[in-house]
């Protein structure tokens, strides 16, 4: 379990937490219990049932918070970029490489 928590919060961040109905104690809950990921240019931190301490989970606010991911920055790994919920496939969306790479990425041919 970390001991520090989120610094910043975005001001993206800010209307996402609000839209999915998250205040600043549910972030830390995440933050605190949640697994970390290095994937891209940003640090992931998700919340799966597995994560959730086994006294917390008859608690409905702590249920509640089963699939929150947290998009944070990855130089510090202590700024809000946004939040998202995914409960069928959280983690396992964030740890696959895609499959198709983009077109800037492709070799192109002179003719």
């Amino acid at each position: 379990m970390r001991d520090y928590s989120v610094a910043t919060v975005s001001a993206h961040a800010g209307r996402r937490l609000a839209q999915r109905n998250l205040d600043p104690d549910d972030v830390d809950y995440v933050f605190a219990h949640g697994r970390l990921y290095h994937a891209g240019k940003a640090v992931f931190v998700h919340l799966g049932l597995r994560d959730i301490p086994w006294e917390d989970r008859r608690d409905d606010r702590c249920r509640r918070l089963e699939g929150t991911v947290l998009v944070l920055d990855p130089d510090t790994g202590r700024h809000l970029t946004t939040a998202y919920r995914n409960r069928r496939s959280g983690s396992r969306d964030i740890k696959r490489k895609p499959k198709r790479r983009f077109l800037d990425d492709l070799p192109r041919d002179d003719f």
